[in-house]
């Protein structure tokens, strides 16, 4: 009867974590925090070897008995190598082998020739193995639990030790805690997914960068999933050196997010900041990019008019306040005249329509505001025209011939209050209100200060600047647009459309600037969705060479910082890829909640990753494998880093899956 039991009890989940034939030794110490193995180069060769930062299992049950198991027995503790360690017998063996080797006339050997007898071979194969406690395998409710830590322990407890391959390994390595999965299905049904979403295949274990034996078939290889609800309003960081996989982890991270909007009919929209244009365009090392594979459902932008591109500049005609701020912005930097601070500080906002001497004035404001970019040289789109009000005396004074209220081209605009300032100077331009005791000037001081800057000239008539200063400017301007660029992207976005914004061409300052801005009104129209009691759009934004643009030295008001802390809360993830940990704002870094971390060739870098989770059992293994796509991971789901190879990037394999 025991043994029929024992038979049914070998399929519970505690015993198929411990494979018997994978023996490899005992737990000869333990304590809260490690555990030391010895073992024997007999159980190691038996098993392929014991990888540096493996798994291991530690029982003190027999698994093809468990059902004898007292039931203070039934739990599976997990451990990691970190390294080795020395038995007390070493230094005894050490001299051992030393002896026979100075005996020795040859490098090589026979067997018989090495003078070792039978129980001296025996103990010279044993060594220890100093591990990482991770945590604690055990059932509840009939369901596998995993604690991070263990209860307690015994020292005079024997415990068997395994090394977890096939199923055990998939088990552990893939491993969701049951209270975890419950939220993800939470998380999803408040992003508005109902439908059932499976984990998807991101790559396989590897523990080395010598994967000779544990990766020597496709049959050896343990997939490794994500559960996609780690990345939904989430923040995700992918770290590592030039040519180690990070822009392939991206793509495959594009890819899974359009798999599950596709799957679930549900929009997500996604925001490439392509610094190196390898996502817009196909290159040498990929076989499509990005905008190839869906390219129904991706728009492009270009700082530069480019065929089928849409222009990534704002229309500084159309868009006065933020053509301004970045004008000001230029100006600022070359120690302005008088007349040039006034011009900076200038408002553009448009009065309340009920405000009928406000909205006059704003007219004239932004007629003349638009005269000084056309002599500056911003081009506008054909047959452009202005127009504003201005009386029956004003116009005679200025030149009869032209109404400005009938609307004029901008190089008429431009004669028009050049001649208007003359008349100014010669104090013929006055207010409709004005008397002979109060007499009012028709310009405002501001709009003194902007005809100075049209003509460059000051009130003084000494040479300024003046609408040179705009110069600069002009590259940021594009005449083919006619409402907000972040705007429109953020209309792409709430339609589930892949936006790629190609940063790899245009000026570099510029590359910030609009980048900040993007990301500034994508994070605030969301939040005004949030505040107004709607659910804001699910959006990804993903960030190459991310030191460019959310560097440490950031404030944590700023935008990016914000979005890192705040966006989950107005369903806005963010996917983040750098070459230095420690260039990173350290607010983002702290509210990351999943890791992907290659080759790092510093000891600083590696120092500033090893006080986040368990990354530093991989310190050195980090610093010297440069393997293309070896990753440690780390996600919300994952309790503890696995190492991973990633899944190559396959655009051919998407494509065939899009057309079944």
């Amino acid at each position: 009867m025991a043994d029929i039991l024992n038979q049914l009890q070998q399929s519970h989940p505690l015993a198929q974590l411990a494979q018997k034939a994978n023996f490899v030794g005992w737990v000869y110490s333990i304590d809260y925090q490690n555990a030391l193995v010895v073992t024997n180069d007999d159980w190691k060769y038996k098993v392929k070897g014991i990888p540096h930062n493996a798994f291991l299992v530690a029982t003190a049950f027999d698994p093809e008995r468990f059902s004898e198991t007292l039931e203070s027995d039934r739990e599976v503790i997990l451990l990691r190598v970190v390294g080795s360690c020395k038995l007390p017998q070493d230094d005894d063996m050490i001299r051992t082998k030393i002896d026979n080797y100075q005996n020795q006339t040859s490098a090589y050997l026979e067997d018989a020739d090495k003078d070792f007898d039978s129980i001296t071979k025996n103990k010279i194969q044993f060594g220890g193995l100093n591990c990482r406690v991770l945590g604690t395998f055990y059932m509840k409710d009939n369901v596998l639990n995993l604690g991070s830590d263990i209860e307690s322990f015994s020292v005079s407890m024997r415990l068997s030790v395994f090394i977890p391959k096939s199923s055990a390994l998939e088990t552990i390595v893939n491993y969701v805690d049951p209270i975890r999965k419950e939220r993800a299905t939470e998380d999803f049904r408040e992003l508005g997914i109902t439908s059932e979403v499976t984990p998807f295949k991101i790559g396989t274990v590897r523990y080395t960068s010598t994967d000779r034996l544990h990766r020597a078939s496709e049959s050896e290889k343990v997939p490794f999933y994500i559960q996609p609800s780690d990345f939904l309003a989430r923040r995700t960081a992918v770290l590592g050196m030039t040519r180690t996989g990070k822009s392939n982890m991206i793509k495959q991270t594009v890819s899974v997010v359009k798999d599950i909007s596709d799957t679930c009919d549900m929009k997500i929209g996604q925001l490439i900041y392509d610094i190196n244009g390898e996502y817009a365009s196909s290159n040498i090392q990929d076989k499509g990019s990005i905008s190839d594979i869906y390219s129904e459902d991706c728009v492009r932008y270009r700082m530069i008019t480019s065929e089928g591109f849409r222009p990534l500049l704002n229309n500084f005609y159309e868009e006065m306040e933020d053509g301004h701020q970045i004008i000001s912005d230029i100006i600022s930097e070359n120690n302005p005249s008088n007349d040039l601070k006034i011009f900076r500080t200038i408002s553009l906002y448009r009065p309340d329509a009920g405000d009928r001497g406000g909205q006059n004035r704003w007219q004239v404001k932004t007629a003349l505001y638009k005269a000084i970019m056309y002599k500056a040289g911003f081009q506008s789109m054909s047959n452009y025209r202005v127009s504003f009000p201005a009386s029956e005396s004003i116009i005679n004074e200025v030149d009869s011939a032209v109404n400005p209220q009938q609307g004029f081209s901008l190089a008429d605009a431009v004669d028009w209050f050049e001649k208007a300032r003359s008349k100014h100077r010669e104090g013929k331009l006055l207010s409709s209100s004005s008397t002979k005791t109060n007499p009012k000037n028709w310009f405002d001081d501001e709009c003194v200060a902007m005809l100075n800057v049209l003509v460059a000239r000051n009130s003084s008539d000494t040479p300024i600047h003046g609408y040179k200063a705009l110069f600069e400017a002009k590259k940021y301007h594009s005449p083919d647009r006619n409402i907000d660029v972040a705007s429109e992207i953020y209309e792409f976005l709430k339609d589930g459309k892949i936006v790629i914004l190609d940063l790899s061409v245009g000026n570099a300052t510029l590359r910030g600037k609009v980048s900040k801005k993007i990301a500034e009104y994508v994070f605030n129209r969301s939040m005004e969705y949030f505040t107004d009691g709607d659910a804001p759009p699910n959006i990804v934004i993903y960030i190459e060479e991310a030191h460019n643009l959310i560097g440490k030295g950031m404030e944590l008001t700023d935008t990016w910082p914000r979005i890192a802390k705040e966006g989950a809360k107005y369903r806005i993830a963010l996917v983040y890829a750098t070459q230095e940990v420690s260039s990173v704002h350290p607010n983002i870094l702290a509210n990351t909640e999943n890791w992907f971390v290659s080759h790092l060739n510093s000891e600083r870098e590696i120092r500033e990753l090893a006080r986040f989770y368990d990354f530093d059992d991989f310190s050195q293994s980090l610093l010297r494998s440069q393997d293309v796509g070896f990753t440690r991971v780390k996600t919300l789901s994952s309790p503890y880093v696995i190492p991973i190879q990633i899944d190559r990037f396959d655009p051919d394999v998407i494509k065939s899956q899009q057309t079944r």
